[in-house]
């Protein structure tokens, strides 16, 4: 039993990884978008949209750090199994 528990935590840490690896990098990428857009145009439109693609960077930070607390809990438990 702890043999399978523990590839489950293995494979739900690397998907978590992965999850946070991309949330990182969208993170990023909105945050440039962001940056290009507020830079680039007076257009009411357009800093609206910069407007949600900054609150998307943030959203998208958070999941990163949900996941990085996630990873944290899943080493306690393997460290943990016998």
């Amino acid at each position: 039993m702890s043999e399978h528990l523990q590839q489950t935590l293995s494979y739900l840490s690397s998907e978590i990884n992965r999850i946070q690896t991309i949330a990182g990098t969208l993170s990023t990428v909105e945050t440039e978008h962001h940056k290009e857009l507020t830079n680039l145009s007076d257009d009411s439109k357009l800093l609206q949209i910069a407007s949600e693609e900054q609150s998307a960077s943030r959203q998208l930070g958070e999941i990163k750090n949900i996941c990085l607390a996630l990873s944290q809990k899943i080493e306690d438990l393997q460290s943990n199994l016998p």
